[in-house]
């Protein structure tokens, strides 16, 4: 009774400690953008139209499932649901990791109370609770997987090779970056598997683990295309490019300390194998992410070895100075983790790390501005799954005109606008145009719509107004 209770108090701190942690750096302006997606995503699903057709494929599904119900059960609040549930991962996997290292041997209270302050503390950790239930669910599937990988390898059961399958499910259902991941597991999991098992039958013991995944993906891509939409839509987006002095950075945070953790391992190559494997997978999906770019943010991309290093601590034999070790490796990482991170050159990171630091930029930003523009107007068309954060700045779809609607549709379809006003990006040369109002108008701006006027411009947005309308949806 005595242990539950401590467990259900350490649960309420941690999760109320990451909650304060999200409401600050909101508070300072910042909000990741898949949060915005997947709330917005959300809210229109449930209050928008009937007939409401989203144009791309609803992944990663396990997130929006979570988000689309938690809006569903609780309505709009003013904390937006997916830090909530962000928050609550978190603090769960942190307990989770307590527990691993709880179960496995002599480590004391103390060093496990120490060792979980250091990993909530980390940048990265901090950095992927902000991001979304997205990130810190694949943690939780490569904390899975690495686990699995280890068992496996010193059991050969039946269940660790589920194990090691869900991971990698869990990884690929809540997270784009996550099927790169599973991809680049493949290689190193014939490193990870014993040797009797690849002799008798690699090729099936491939199969056992990969053909989960296969089938929840190749359903995905089925759905997608029934639905004429896109399973990833940003997949041949182009980003901004990064030198290699970023990317050394990105991997300085992390790479070190789970290389580090495996060590202690080394004389028992039936653990040490699976958990080098487990490196290489996660170093695997960030170079390959160099290529696909499923991860905008690389810094992004290296977080899962926080759960690989967790998962290697496990396994440490026991010897005197593992506390210590443990918890300097800890510290360091912490110091590592913060540098690679305030080194970044990502809007997303560079934007959350100046949030933590408290730097606010001075006056609104572009997002507050049109919607302190567009405040008590209404008859507003917009893509709203192209700007989803929009319908957060509105603080509902009351008063827009978003696809499902008879006018919305029409205008797509090759008919002429009807609303009163017509919010789009304010879109840089060159750049490509993925907002369908501007594809549907490429010249709006040079008067190719003859009724509208621009009545408003910042460095974001664009509105136009309807000229014969002038005074009304005000």
């Amino acid at each position: 009774m005595m242990r539950t209770g401590v467990t259900v108090f350490g649960f309420g701190s941690l999760f109320l400690l990451l909650l304060i942690s999200l409401a600050w750096t909101e508070a300072q302006g910042f909000t990741s953008a898949d949060v915005t997606q997947l709330w917005a995503r959300s809210i229109l699903q449930v209050d928008g139209p009937l007939h409401f057709r989203s144009t791309d494929a609803f992944y990663p599904p396990i997130p929006f499932f979570l988000s689309l119900s938690f809006y569903g059960i609780l309505g709009s609040a003013d904390v937006p649901g997916p830090f909530i549930i962000s928050a609550f991962a978190g603090a769960a996997l942190l307990v989770l990791w307590s527990f691993s290292l709880r179960d496995r041997g002599d480590w004391a209270f103390w060093t496990r109370l120490c060792a979980v302050a250091l990993l909530g503390l980390n940048p990265v950790f901090l950095r992927t609770v902000a991001e979304g239930p997205e990130k810190v669910l694949s943690l939780l599937g490569i904390w899975i997987f690495t686990r699995g990988l280890v068992n496996l390898r010193l059991t050969g059961n039946a269940p660790d090779m589920m194990k090691v399958a869900v991971g990698l499910i869990l990884v690929a259902m809540s997270d784009s970056f996550g099927l790169v991941l599973a991809f680049a597991a493949l290689p190193f999991m014939i490193v990870a598997a014993q040797p009797s098992m690849i002799a008798w039958s690699s090729t099936g013991y491939l199969v056992a683990m990969v053909y989960p995944i296969a089938v929840a993906i190749g359903s995905l891509f089925f759905t997608s295309m029934i639905f004429d939409s896109v399973l990833v839509p940003n997949l041949f987006e182009p980003s901004p490019p990064l030198g290699w002095s970023a990317h050394l950075w990105n991997l300085s945070a992390l790479v070190p300390l789970a290389l580090i953790a495996t060590l202690p391992s080394i004389a028992t190559p039936r653990v040490f194998m699976p958990l080098i494997a487990a490196v290489g997978t996660v170093c695997g999906a960030y170079a390959l992410n160099l290529f696909f770019q499923m991860e905008s943010d690389p810094a992004m991309a290296v977080a899962p070895l926080l759960a690989v290093t967790m998962a290697a601590i496990r396994f440490w034999p026991a010897f005197p100075a593992r506390a210590p070790l443990l918890l300097g490796l800890l510290g360091v990482a912490f110091v590592t983790s913060f540098v690679a991170l305030r080194e970044s050159r990502h809007d997303q990171t560079m934007g959350w790390m100046a949030a933590v630091a408290g730097s606010h930029p001075p006056g609104l930003s572009p997002t507050e501005e049109v919607g302190r523009f567009l405040e008590g107007k209404s008859d507003i068309m917009v893509d709203i799954e192209r700007s989803p954060e929009i319908l957060l700045e509105m603080g509902g779809i009351e008063s827009l005109v978003v696809s499902g609607e008879r006018r919305y549709d029409w205008v797509l379809q090759g008919g002429a606008p009807e609303a009163s006003y017509i919010l789009v990006p304010n879109q840089e040369p060159g750049k490509q145009v993925t907002d369908r109002l501007l594809r549907r108008f490429p010249g709006m701006d040079q008067g190719s719509l003859p009724d509208y006027r621009e009545v408003f411009s910042n460095a974001r947005w664009r509105v136009f107004e309807r000229q014969d309308r002038v005074g009304q949806g005000r």
